[in-house]
């Protein structure tokens, strides 16, 4: 029982600590938005906890953050570059929420994915791995931008890539002792390491009351609705591929992960949070858990008590080496645990490879997945299938 309740709370803390930085970043959107800050963190971290309350009531080991493409897509294209006002464009994850709650009627969705090809079962926690891994390095300083080539290796005398590399050390050292123990090691030589170089310092004040809700909450504006159709469009694509490939991962059922992301959305939606989707990391990370219930419920207890951190919480948005090394030994799990199908077809091969290798080099998840599957359906078709 003791063992039991040790893997629920370490799961729980780890996928609190592995969404922090979507809360900072997607917050920090929202306020370049026109968001007033503080009413934009209260949104932000409520729509998140109502989200993950109910992945506790699904019994699933996750934690519902605000999706970092998907708000910047909502942020930077529809706000800043259209000029639609972030009132008009909550209106988005609103419609786009609803319409993931009705494909659960009749069974839409399931029948959708009656017809999904059989290789999706290895790409995309393959891929989910990989990208994850490939995020880590990013976040680490591991891997950096160069002049002459898209990437390169990042510099040992960077002082935050020693941190990501000894916390990285720290997670696969103690990992046979348990994954997430191994993962909470690694966030905390982090974290200690980066408070002692005075990279990340204590606020005046560690706690405040959440303010701001009242200038935020429930001033969705659907004057431009229709309008915004095709983004409705786009949104409720990601979210719907998001679980799917969340599902897959965890290896549940796909509709608890469709009712949570839309309701999740709506509510985010409604807040003036933005999009809400079940997080890729604690995925990776709940795919373990022996007790999916306590798991949620104390990660949904640590974001209630981030509601009141918000100067905290914002002293670590510029240092996400913090995190690096619990998000890449996440995806080094979900690789090791990949169950590989024999997969004799090499249209699903194909399909397969190019769904792995464009998901980190894209960024995007559901973008690898699209184009794997255009992939695998057009060339069936051109075979006469």
């Amino acid at each position: 029982m003791e063992g039991l309740l040790g893997n629920a709370m370490f799961t729980g803390i780890i996928n609190f600590t592995l969404i922090l930085i979507n809360l900072m970043v997607v917050t920090v959107m929202w306020q370049k938005a026109g968001v007033p800050f503080n009413g934009a963190y209260t949104a932000v971290v409520l729509g998140s906890l109502v989200g993950t309350l109910l992945a506790a009531y699904y019994k699933v080991a996750v934690a519902v953050a605000p999706g970092i493409v998907i708000n910047s897509f909502l942020c930077y294209d529809l706000v800043i570059c259209q000029g639609y006002t972030w009132q008009e464009t909550m209106t988005v994850p609103v419609v786009a929420g609803l319409l993931l709650l009705l494909c659960q009627y009749n069974n839409i969705w399931g029948r959708v994915m009656a017809v999904l090809p059989a290789y999706l079962k290895t790409a995309v926690p393959a891929s989910m791995g990989v990208l994850l891994i490939y995020k880590g390095l990013l976040m680490g300083r591991l891997v950096v931008g160069t002049p002459f080539q898209v990437t390169g290796m990042g510099s040992i005398y960077d002082p935050l890539t020693v941190i990501t590399l000894i916390s990285l050390l720290a997670v696969l050292c103690f990992s046979g002792r348990g994954r997430e123990q191994g993962l909470a090691i690694g966030l905390l030589a982090a974290g200690t390491m980066a408070l002692a170089e005075g990279y990340v310092a204590l606020p005046q004040y560690l706690f405040s009351v959440p303010e701001g809700f009242t200038d935020t909450a429930f001033q969705v504006n659907g004057g431009k609705a229709v309008e915004l159709l095709a983004a409705v469009a786009a949104v409720w694509l990601v979210l719907a591929f998001d679980a799917m490939a969340a599902a897959k991962t965890m290896e549940v059922n796909d509709g608890r992960l469709f009712f949570i992301n839309g309701l999740g959305t709506l509510m985010g939606g409604l807040l003036s949070g933005g999009a809400m989707t079940v997080a890729e990391v604690s995925a990776a990370c709940g795919r373990w858990s022996k007790k999916p219930v306590k798991s949620s419920m104390i990660t949904a207890i640590l974001l209630l008590v981030v509601l009141f951190c918000g100067p905290m919480m914002m002293e670590l948005r510029d240092y996400p080496s913090v995190f690096a090394a619990s998000v890449i030994g996440a995806g080094c799990y979900l690789l090791m645990d990949l169950k590989f199908l024999p997969i004799n077809d090499n249209i699903s091969i194909l399909a397969g490879v190019f769904t792995i290798v464009l998901v980190p080099l894209w960024g995007s998840l559901t973008a690898g997945i699209g184009f794997g599957l255009i992939l695998y359906y057009g060339l069936s078709m051109m075979r006469g299938r």
